[in-house]
Order: C-alpha cells, then sequence, then structure tokens
C-alpha cells in the first residue's frame, strides 16, 4: 500500500489517467492511516481497497514489480 500511496505508476496512470493514479494513491494512502496491516478490520478495508481499483480497472502493476525486485535484491546473499 505505501508504495502504491508514493510511486507514480504507470500502469495506474495507463490505465485510469491522472484520475486514476491520484485515486489509487489516495485509496492506498488511507489504509494505513486508518491502522494497517494486523489492526481490526483491516482485511475488509484491503478488500474494499481492491474492489474499487477492480471496478475502475486500475492494476497497480509498477508496484507490484517494484515490491517483487525489492524482495529479491533483500533476499541476495552478498
Amino acid at each position: 500500500m505505501r508504495l502504491i500511496a508514493k510511486v507514480t505508476d504507470t500502469n495506474l496512470l495507463h490505465r485510469g489517467g491522472p484520475e486514476g493514479l491520484h485515486f489509487a494513491q489516495e485509496s492506498a494512502s488511507s489504509f494505513p492511516a486508518a491502522g494497517d496491516f494486523g489492526s481490526p478490520g483491516w482485511r475488509r478495508r484491503a478488500a474494499d481497497i481492491h474492489e474499487a481499483f477492480v471496478a475502475r480497472n486500475l492494476s497497480p502493476g509498477g508496484s507490484a514489480d517494484l515490491l517483487a525486485m525489492a524482495l529479491f535484491v533483500d533476499r541476495i546473499e552478498l
């Protein structure tokens, strides 16, 4: 959610234009403000955001790619 809130995700921009990107960023920003993961009702809030994205054909693919790469780099042993 924090990546979606902060990153200019070009997939969101392509699918929803500036309005869609802004909607996604605002939606994702509201998640930690309401208690983040592990707080009461977090699963419902996350599902509500997911459903709103689906209804608007928004997919945060760029943020997902960044998360995957961050996890990959974190696991590399130097």
